[in-house]
């Protein structure tokens, strides 16, 4: 027999207290390993034992004591939580026992008042041992659960105790000395012998409750039909006493009627019990259908099964890594999905049950009234039947006029169909009402589930977050994508324009391969600070996260606990909620939540200990002394003065102060060149075009544009290379520069070549301004301008056209300028077989006579042919104009003269031409 009194000690408590902590959970962990059983577990651990030393196992010693203390308090707890339950179910069962049938009523052969209280009196004891059974069916399941607890906490106590023992011997003799009094043998020894006799008994109460079980379902079962037929026999006692009290009063009536009356009757009760008989064969089909509707219904409640709890769903452990608990986790809220899904299924198909239950009633209460006016018209009709005869037998009715009272339809199916029919409307309303009846508990369960399922569904997706976090912190910079790390690079960027110098913006001009490589050390270092900072961020959150899981576990165990509290108070517990409870339990021990929270535990040590190689590292960098592993965000956050970067930033500062000085000079030797280039180009320039003026002074303006260009292309070429000492990249500059030099170039070809004609003409000064040339066959002109870009000519006509230089450098050109005075010439044919020189008088004396025509001119023959006497002579007449202006003028004058005078003359024989 289990004792029914528990000690309830200090160190009761303590244990309790060690539970809830989660105390050996080491031991709990060696225990969960799957690959081992529990004699091979413990071979395993009486090896690791054989060579250590004395001061190896005495500290092991003394931990496993203080664990064993927690387990012993532990095993206490869960013993005498086993003992209440069993004193429970022993006085629910004394209760069964107490209850008394009452006695029976008198014996009657009519249905009377006494008869239905008697009745009434045994169904208020029915119900009353259907509800003591009930209670005593919680009892026993919670015995049950209270045993399967018992025995994990046992298991893992003596495993423990096992551990102690060898522990403990294998100090001594490896020469320990003395332990303390709590780990001796002796001690040892009886503390083995209880937890094995409390063993025994637990499983032996536990064991006796599971046969009960069976039994005890068995007797609710019938306890609640009799409580069916009970209620059923009441109400047909009632209906008895009500046809009986309707009998004798119609027996009154029927005796003060006549024979006819009687007759009509007869025949009304006959139009009635046929209209009934042929309502009754449609109401009992309708019955029966209903019935079976009604069947179909319960077989699909029944065929809704509770879903059995996740193989390997637990027990948890300390050591398990994330992905697996998230497999775990996973695993648990599919299996709270499918209790709720089939809690609403069966919630579903009990409301389809009691609509059809409704439904039946209807058909039943419909068929048992037309069974009730058939049995009511069968029965009236015998009555009247007995009148007739009894009057036929005292002389009272002619036998020959008696009327016809009889029937075929026999009264007994009659009441055989309407007491089938009562029973099922009473067994019909007893369902339904216990279907309809409101079950706080099954509420809680559901509700209880629901937040279980809640909170393991929030742990699932902080996991998946605490997952996703973790994957980031271990991503490096060289795995991130490229618009990370240009959001990387921009963070650093601008943290380091934060905390620079005051002049650093100045310094930064330099642009040399030293200042450039310690800028970018700088950089590398600020974004790996950066990296810190957001590492920061990251384990500030896992730590939340990690916070917040253990805090849902906390809570998930409170409610598994109020959840088995409800589990364990509900009669009607199948096999599968028995279950779902020990499923349930298996979360509340050290393997269950308890590890899971250990889990999330060792992860923020882990974490923690990021957090202090990182804020070492930051420390390295920054020079800022690293906080507490909390504090660890703030850390990154604090200006970098010193440190690693601080030793950067004046290297830095160093390099750029010789870059900013070699720079300057290098500047300045630039600009000088600048300065000066222009001026020898220029000189060099003026030089080959002999002064870069013409003969009356005037500078050319084709050397004021090549100023502008040697001076723009020198100040340019110099911008680019003081571009290129700064240390920027003019290549693609001077690249796209000289790209749209050659396309302009290319475009503007024949202006360039114009432009360097002007350079050829102001270098060979074959002409000026002024001065009168012929260029190729055209006609002469004096030449009145001179650009970059043409020659600008006036003919002596007075018209002004221009030719660009181009042309003019490679066209024949005659100057025919002789200081202020222009060449001209007048070309002559002579045809004559005679003397000539009469007409070359008359030409020179004309000639000579033209006030605008120099005193040098003269003829010069060009070519002389004879053809037989006849002799053909060209002759150019030359001569120097004074004023170029008056050439046509003065050529009409020559003209004129040469006309007059050759009409004096005898001009026979002789053919003159003038050109």
């Amino acid at each position: 027999m289990l004792p029914t009194r528990i000690r309830l000690a200090a160190p009761l408590l303590l244990a309790a207290a060690y539970l809830s902590a989660g105390a050996g959970r080491s031991d709990d962990k060696k225990n969960a390993s799957p690959k081992l059983d529990p004699a091979q577990a413990r071979k395993a651990f009486e090896d690791q034992l054989t060579g250590r030393t004395a001061d190896e196992l005495k500290p092991l010693a003394e931990r496993l004591a203080q664990e064993w203390g927690g387990h012993k308090g532990a095993v206490d707890v869960a013993h005498g939580r086993l003992t209440l339950r069993v004193a429970d179910a022993t006085k629910a069962r004394q209760q069964v026992t107490d209850l008394k049938p009452p006695a029976p009523g008198p014996i009657s052969l009519q249905p009377d008042d006494a008869a239905i209280k008697a009745e009434q009196a045994r169904g208020d004891y029915l119900t009353a041992r259907v509800r003591a059974l009930e209670a005593v069916h919680s009892a026993l399941l919670a015995v049950g659960g209270a045993g399967a607890e018992f025995d994990r906490v046992a298991q893992a106590a003596d495993d423990l105790l096992f551990r102690l023992k060898a522990t403990a011997t294998a100090a001594v003799k490896a020469g320990a000395g003395d332990l303390p009094d709590a780990i001796a043998p002796p001690q040892l020894d009886a503390a083995a012998a209880q937890l094995k006799t409390r063993t025994q008994e637990a499983r032996t109460a536990t064991e006796k409750a599971k046969s009960d079980l069976g039994a005890l379902e068995k007797e609710l079962a019938d306890a609640r039909a009799a409580v069916t037929v009970s209620a059923a026999k009441v109400e047909a006692l009632k209906g008895a006493q009500a046809d009986a009290t309707a009998t004798a009063q119609y027996e009154s009536q029927i005796r003060l009627m006549n024979p006819q009356r009687l007759a009509d009757e007869i025949a009304a009760l006959r139009q009635v019990l046929a209209e009934k008989t042929a309502a009754a064969v449609g109401d009992a089909r309708d019955f029966r259908a209903d019935r079976e509707a009604v069947r179909d219904a319960r077989a699909a409640v029944a065929w809704v099964k509770e879903p059995l709890p996740p193989a390997g769903a637990a027990p948890f452990d300390a050591t398990t890594p994330l992905p697996k608990a998230v497999e775990k986790l996973t695993a648990a809220q599919q299996y709270m999905a499918a209790r709720l899904r089939t809690a609403d299924e069966r919630a579903d198909k009990e409301k389809a049950l009691a609509a059809a239950l409704d439904e039946w009633e209807k058909r039943t209460v419909a068929y048992a009234t037309t069974l009730d006016a058939a049995r009511r018209a069968v029965t009236r009709l015998g009555l009247i039947s007995t009148e007739i005869g009894r009057r036929v037998a005292a002389g009272d009715l002619d036998p020959a006029k008696a009327p016809d009272a009889s029937t075929s339809v026999g009264r007994a199916a009659l009441e055989s169909d309407a007491h089938e029919a009562a029973q099922a409307l009473a067994e019909l309303r007893q369902e339904r009402d216990a279907l309809r009846k409101p079950d706080a508990d099954a509420d809680n369960v559901k509700n209880l589930t629901a937040q279980l399922h809640a909170r393991v569904s929030e742990r699932l997706a902080l996991l998946n977050e605490l997952q996703k976090l973790g994957a980031d912190l271990a991503l490096a910079y060289k795995d991130r994508t490229e618009a990370e790390q240009k959001r990387l690079d921009q963070r650093a960027a601008e943290r380091l324009a934060r905390e620079a110098g005051e002049w650093d913006w100045a310094l930064a001009f330099d642009r040399s391969k030293p200042a450039l490589g310690a800028a970018e050390l700088l950089a590398a270092y600020y974004r790996e600070l950066v990296e810190a900072d957001e590492r920061a961020d990251n384990l500030k959150r896992q730590r939340e996260v990690i916070d917040q899981l253990v805090d849902l576990t906390t809570r998930e165990a409170a409610d598994a606990e109020k959840l088995r509290a409800v589990l364990a108070r509900r009669a009607n517990a199948t096999a599968e909620t028995r279950g779902w409870d020990e499923w349930l339990s298996a979360q509340l021990t050290p393997n269950g939540l308890r590890a899971e929270a250990a889990t999330y535990q060792n992860e923020a040590a882990r974490l923690s200990a990021v957090a202090t190689a990182a804020a070492r590292r930051v420390e390295a960098l920054t020079g800022n002394a690293a906080p507490e592993p909390a504090k660890f965000a703030q850390q990154t956050k604090l200006p970098a003065g010193g440190g690693e970067i601080g030793r950067a930033r004046a290297e830095l500062q160093d390099a750029r102060l010789r870059g900013l000085r070699a720079t300057g000079i290098k500047v300045g030797l630039i600009l000088l060149g600048a300065l000066i280039l222009p001026a020898v180009v220029l000189l060099t320039l003026r030089r080959g075009m002999r002064g870069g003026t013409d003969a009356a002074g005037n500078p050319s303006p084709v050397l004021a544009v090549l100023r502008r260009g040697v001076r723009a292309a020198t100040w340019g070429a110099a911008v680019a290379l003081t571009l290129s000492v700064l240390g920027y990249d003019v290549t693609a500059l001077v690249i796209a520069l000289a790209i749209g030099a050659l396309a302009v170039a290319l475009a503007a070809r024949p202006m360039i070549a114009d432009v360097l004609g002007s350079v050829v003409i102001f270098a060979e000064r074959r002409f000026q301004v002024g001065d009168v040339v012929r260029l190729g066959d055209v006609e002469a002109a004096r030449v009145v301008d001179i650009t970059w870009r043409s020659t600008a000519l006036k003919t002596s006509s007075g018209l002004v056209f221009s030719v660009p230089n181009r042309k003019v450098t490679e066209s024949a050109l005659e100057n025919l300028s002789k200081g202020t005075e222009t060449y001209d010439t007048l070309a002559v044919t002579v045809s004559t077989d005679k003397d000539a020189g009469k007409v070359i008088g008359v030409i020179r004396a004309a000639v000579g006579q033209c006030k605008n025509v120099s005193a040098e001119n003269g003829v010069t023959v060009l070519r002389y042919t004879q053809k037989g006497s006849v002799k053909v002579v060209e002759y150019r007449f030359w001569w120097f104009l004074k004023d170029y202006e008056t050439r046509n003028k003065t050529r009409d004058e020559v003209f004129a003269r040469i006309a007059l005078g050759l009409a004096h003359e005898d001009m026979s024989g002789i053919e003159v031409t003038l050109g």
